[in-house]
């Protein structure tokens, strides 16, 4: 009987042992996720907020369409453009969550950032055809290009705008990426609570 006794407060003892090193493991898990997630959250901050810094930029440039013969209202209306631009990207990137915030918060603001972005380009790509029939528009009136200059001014445009369109794809592409990320390590998050 007290042999008995004996392998039962062993086997309570191992139990107690095995316990506690699964607890330090779940720990050095969960960490480790926290980790990841703070990383992935980082590359998120910072590929949303590049259009701000783009933006920012094509707005410090648009004066330079002036000495290229462009009208104030082209001026005018780019900046006006790339004002709602930033705008609408900084009022987006509001619903990248905080770190510190509850699981649920942040999961559920990540699902709105995700949606509104994915709205924005219903926006975007009209307001970047209007920009482009201006310019055109603009160049032929107030510049008085025609024949081959205006076929230059075109070429120039389509190939910029093609650029241009590659590269933003890519980052919205690489966005919309970390954003999934994200949710998928906040939902294993979840899981290990």
């Amino acid at each position: 009987m007290e042999n008995l006794d004996n392998t039962l407060l062993e086997m309570r003892e191992q139990m107690r042992q095995l316990k506690e090193k699964l607890d330090n493991q779940k720990i050095v898990n969960e960490r480790i996720m926290r980790k990841s997630c703070t990383q992935t959250f980082n590359r998120l901050k910072l590929k949303s907020n590049l259009p701000i810094f783009f933006g920012v930029f094509a707005i410090l440039l648009s004066p330079s369409f002036l000495q290229m013969g462009m009208s104030m209202r082209f001026v005018i209306f780019t900046g006006v453009m790339m004002l709602v631009c930033i705008v609408a990207t900084f009022l987006t990137n509001m619903h990248i969550p905080r770190m510190d915030s509850d699981l649920v918060t942040a999961t559920e603001e990540l699902r709105k950032y995700k949606k509104i972005h994915a709205e924005w380009i219903k926006i975007a790509l009209p307001m970047l055809a209007i920009w482009v029939g201006l310019a055109i528009w603009d160049a032929v009136k107030n510049i008085g290009l025609s024949g081959q200059e205006l076929y230059g001014m075109i070429a120039g445009l389509s190939v910029g705008i093609i650029v241009g369109l590659l590269l933003g794809l890519k980052l919205r592409r690489d966005q919309m990426n970390a954003a999934d990320d994200l949710l998928a390590q906040l939902k294993e998050l979840k899981e290990t609570d």
